[in-house]
């Protein structure tokens, strides 16, 4: 094996992907080596202990083209060159001398993951995680489990997106992107920024000038390495976690208005009360491929019931051939006649009703809490693209606070415009 001569940049991120943490973030600009890097370390690990690795992306055929066509046979011919590596060419992967398997996959091919997934791993490699989801990772992640010699990694990489990405909550705020707490093992999770004026050995010196010439928010992205603000905006702007995040909790026998929106993946719902002119929601409910029935039956064994200000759409949708408001009524709820605002009229609500300190959250709504962190407008329409799991349980806030609370003439600091 040839003596491969590393550029200090390099040099810095493997020493890095020697520590004990278990998850290593890689990110910044175009062609900084970040998963040439990666992968040298994925062969130098594997070559140490008989053992199986994985290198995902979000499509097979961007894995299969940027990593099986290019970077592996790159970092195997300049790093590894008197390494003799036997290529499988029909299930993607490659395996050492020393039986250790490397292989590639994409998270869109339904065969292709379950067959992969089906195996356990010393390493993950997450590539170009900024088009993947962090439901998909959290599922991969279950099988970094092999058992040998080597310490289980997650390796990630890529150009940093916005920062309402699970990627900077995760790796710079070391938040659970989930549950908007502080990680238990902060520790675990390091990260390095690695930009193209790192590896100038190694670029052509017109793809920099290229990349100077970028407009501000694309080149703060592919040259510089930082993290944009989200996209359009963030929808709740007026949110604060400090200011609006009590320990609020039910007080005693008053009504209680449960905000509800009916979808399959997720389901969600609200559980509030108004006290002193001062919407508390002190609870919520979150479920995952459900239906109006499961809903029900949650809020019933939570003991709740009162008045439920659901998405007006639910009067039409049918459920096993009833409507969601009927199977409402049915399971005792009493359903109050909505219509829904528009959106941005909305959301307007809340961040005015935020603003003037009239919404309290109870820290157990972990769900609502990360959707007022993140939900952000694209496109002139709420995001719902980027984590379709976001903007479903703060429509149940904004459809409670509409009806109890709506935007008038009269609402102070509030200009209407008159559709």
């Amino acid at each position: 094996m040839s003596e491969f001569k590393k550029n200090e940049k390099q040099i810095e991120a493997i020493n890095l992907l020697g520590g004990p943490q278990k998850h290593t973030f890689l990110y910044g600009g175009s062609r900084s080596s970040k998963t040439f890097t990666f992968i040298y370390a994925m062969i130098v690990r594997g070559s140490k202990a008989k053992s199986r690795h994985v290198i995902l992306r979000e499509h097979f055929n961007h894995a299969k083209t940027s990593i099986w066509m290019d970077t592996l046979p790159k970092v195997l011919q300049l790093c590894f060159p008197d390494l003799p590596v036997r290529w499988n060419k029909s299930d993607y992967f490659i395996t050492l001398p020393n039986g250790t398997e490397i292989w590639i996959g994409g998270l869109d091919d339904v065969k292709r993951v379950e067959k992969i997934l089906g195996k356990e791993y010393s390493t993950i490699f997450f590539n170009e995680c900024s088009q993947l989801q962090y439901t998909s990772v959290a599922i991969a992640l279950t099988r970094l489990a092999e058992k040998n010699d080597l310490i289980n990694k997650a390796f990630y990489d890529a150009n940093p997106p916005s920062k309402k990405h699970w990627l900077y909550w995760l790796f710079i705020k070391k938040v659970n992107p989930i549950e908007s707490e502080p990680l238990e093992k902060p520790h675990n999770y390091q990260s390095m920024l690695m930009n193209p004026i790192d590896n100038l050995e190694n670029i052509d010196p017109e793809y920099l000038d290229m990349l100077k010439s970028l407009p501000e928010k694309e080149r703060n992205r592919f040259l510089h390495g930082v993290f944009n603000e989200s996209d359009d905006g963030l929808a709740y702007y007026a949110f604060s976690a400090e200011k609006h995040v009590d320990d609020t909790i039910r007080k005693g026998p008053g009504t209680l208005y449960i905000g509800m929106d009916f979808n399959v993946m997720p389901m969600t719902a609200t559980i509030s009360q108004v006290v002193n002119g001062c919407l508390h929601v002190f609870d919520e409910v979150f479920l995952e491929n459900s239906d109006t029935f499961k809903m029900s039956s949650t809020l019933l064994r939570k003991g709740y019931s009162g008045q439920v200000i659901p998405d007006s759409t639910g009067k039409n949708r049918k459920t096993s051939g009833k409507s969601d408001h009927q199977i409402l009524k049915d399971n005792g709820f009493a359903v109050m006649t909505t219509r829904n605002p528009f959106v941005t009229d909305r959301v307007n609500n809340i961040n005015r009703l935020l603003d003037n300190g009239k919404i309290k959250i109870h820290p157990r709504c972990k769900k609502l809490i990360n959707d007022l962190n993140k939900v952000s407008w694209k496109d002139n329409k709420l995001d719902q693209k980027s984590d379709p799991m976001l903007t479903h349980i703060s429509d149940c806030i904004g459809y409670t606070a509409w009806k109890l609370m709506p935007i008038s003439d009269s609402s102070p600091g509030v200009t209407i415009i008159k559709r």
